[in-house]
């Protein structure tokens, strides 16, 4: 169970961590379970006085802290579940975020690492490490707010941990092939599981990650609707235009005008991301892709060619926790 210590008046929201989940059996259409709503606490910065630094120790593997009207300031500290054990740690801040500035503690020194105004696209999600199991965030107000105003300093964070939890960060290894234990896991108890093949891969420099569109002809499971009927695809919003570039948009474009030929084939669309040093590229054939929601969004974990996982499931289907499918 997720916990939450709190110290002074600070009070936080903390989403618990999710349970194994099996895959429900036979599904033959897109399922779409509603994933738990996380139970969001805020702290109102208006019970300090403008001075000194609240304390907040959180322990769970993924969460959001929401401070309203903020004064002064919050030191966050992040740490494993599993004590001193090293993780990666990623936030996301909110579109609306105002009226803080988000700092991480380094050795020596603050280092920034949100801010409304800091000149990267919001939607960015911005990653560090931990150093002896945990790492310290620092929210800093910012001055001269007005006190009638209602502003929220708002971000979700999602901590993974590294290697064999002593281990060092190695971004390659987001990279790996999975072993058949991960995809048997995956597969079982993954946000997302599609047989499809792929469409497209777009880099995004900005976002720090491969934007790649796939076709599936069948959707195992879905915990968030990543998948969509081909003809119900939506096309990019206002704001994806925004942060794109020139040489993005025409590939966005060259993409969108590909799925009026799904229509009429059938099957469903859906598009994840995956960390961009990666260099996912484009490649014929089936896959059963599966992955995780992170910070709202689908990251692709494994990929194996549709060949490879049916041959598997023959040999593996009395080690599984659920039931393949081929």
């Amino acid at each position: 169970m997720c916990r939450l210590t709190r110290r002074g008046t600070s009070t936080l929201p903390a989403q618990p961590s999710q349970p194994f989940r099996r895959r429900p059996y036979g599904s033959l259409t897109p399922l779409y379970l509603a994933p738990p709503s996380p139970a969001t606490r805020s702290y109102g910065g208006l019970k300090q006085d403008g001075r000194g630094i609240q304390p907040v120790y959180l322990t769970c593997t993924s969460g959001r802290v929401e401070w309203q009207y903020p004064r002064a300031g919050l030191r966050v500290i992040l740490r494993s579940p599993h004590k001193g054990k090293e993780f990666r740690a990623c936030i996301k801040g909110d579109q609306k975020f105002e009226g803080a500035r988000l700092y991480l503690e380094g050795h020596r020194s603050l280092l920034p690492i949100f801010h409304a105004d800091d000149g990267r696209p919001k939607e960015l999600v911005r990653c560090f490490s931990s150093y002896k199991g945990e790492a310290a965030l620092y929210v800093e107000a910012e001055q001269g707010l007005d006190g009638l105003k209602k502003q929220v300093a708002g971000f979700d964070y999602h901590l993974r941990p590294v290697g064999d939890g002593n281990a060092v960060y190695e971004p390659m290894e987001e990279c790996r092939p999975c072993t058949e234990t991960e995809m048997l896991h995956l597969y079982c108890a993954g946000d997302f599981v599609a047989r499809g093949s792929i469409l497209a891969v777009t880099d995004k420099p900005h976002l720090e990650h491969s934007l790649i569109t796939i076709h599936a002809t069948k959707v195992f499971q879905q915990t968030y609707p990543v998948f969509g009927h081909a003809h119900a695809h939506p096309k990019r919003g206002s704001t994806d235009k925004q942060t794109q570039t020139p040489k993005e948009e025409e590939e966005e474009e060259d993409n969108d005008l590909s799925f009026s030929s799904l229509i009429e084939a059938g099957g469903y669309v859906g598009r994840v991301v995956m960390p961009i040093q990666c260099g996912a590229k484009w490649g014929e054939g089936e896959f059963l892709v599966m992955g995780d929601m992170r910070l709202g969004q689908p990251v692709l974990r494994c990929a194996p060619r549709y060949e490879e996982w049916s041959a598997l499931t023959r040999r593996a289907q009395s080690q599984a926790q659920c039931i393949l499918e081929s």
